[in-house]
């Protein structure tokens, strides 16, 4: 934990709150004893939540804390955050822990959280000051394997559509051959039947056959089925990421938005929110089919 006194502007705020008693009652009279910021893991998983923690102890005895502010988390999102302060005869435990995910590899880099107060040892405004962080967020294991799919199936679909190429012209070497060397018989002409047109489904009945199949199969694999299906809808390839896909034309639009981003939490989040997950997954596939045509 660290503290700072302001030197003159801090001489400048108590001159400030003497005359103002309304800007003196803003600030709580404290004795910070600790003060700091830590997480419950240094490697978090993209897309995968994790929490900060923030700690704070006052030797006074306390029922809240004011003018604490968060670090400014601009490469996490925010899910949500609990709080809770215990008192006994050394003073009050305040504890927050914020829920929080990364969605894109690399560094973290947070700066620390600020505390201001008026020192109760000697009756100064002051701001105290956690310490920073530093987290290093790594793809999950399965984003990792989709990556590898993404890679080793369109070389495996090469290698199968060459060698059924060669056989099929191996096949017709063969009947042209054989053709030749037979005399040739008249056929009688016979009427083609007509062809039988095939209907294309249309992009509703492609989200609604999806929200189907995902109330039907409530597993991870489904998830990760439904998601490539709807990647489709929108000439994505399953090998894009969810950044990649929001990046093209026509989907910044909320249902299609809010369906993306609820297909790409349910693939890939942990065991304990997938079907959570995938409820929230079929209701926006049901909200985005009822806005089309």
């Amino acid at each position: 934990m660290r503290r700072v006194v302001f030197g003159t502007a801090a001489a400048t705020a108590a001159v400030l709150l003497a005359c103002n008693p309304c800007a003196s009652q803003s600030l709580q009279r404290l004795s910070v004893e600790s003060f700091a910021l830590s997480a419950d893991t240094t490697n978090p998983r993209v897309d995968v939540p994790f929490h900060l923690i923030i700690s704070l102890h006052v030797r006074e005895r306390v029922t809240e804390i004011t003018n604490l502010e968060l670090p400014l988390l601009a490469q996490l999102e925010l899910l949500g955050d609990e709080r809770e302060i215990t008192s006994d005869q050394h003073g009050s435990q305040y504890r927050e822990a914020i829920t929080v995910v990364a969605h894109d590899p690399g560094t973290l880099v947070l700066a620390p959280a600020t505390l201001q107060a008026i020192d109760a040892r000697d009756g100064r405004p002051k701001q105290w000051y956690t310490n920073g962080l530093r987290l290093i967020a790594a793809q999950s294991p399965e984003r990792v394997a989709s990556r590898v799919r993404s890679v080793v199936m369109p070389i495996l679909l090469l290698v199968l559509a060459v060698f059924g190429l060669a056989i099929l012209v191996a096949v017709v070497a063969f009947l042209v051959r054989t053709a030749r060397a037979r005399p040739r018989a008249v056929a009688p002409i016979v009427a083609e039947p007509a062809a039988v047109p095939v209907l294309q489904r249309t992009l509703r009945q492609q989200i609604e056959d999806a929200s189907i199949v995902l109330r039907a199969e409530r597993t991870r694999a489904a998830a990760v089925a439904v998601r490539g299906a709807v990647w489709r809808t929108v000439g994505a390839s399953e090998g894009e990421t969810l950044a990649d896909v929001l990046r093209r034309p026509g989907t910044g639009g909320v249902p299609l938005r809010d369906v993306l981003i609820a297909l790409e939490r349910s693939a890939f989040t942990y065991d304990e929110d997938l079907q959570p997950a995938i409820a929230d997954a079929c209701d926006a596939l049901d909200r985005y089919a009822v806005t089309l045509a």
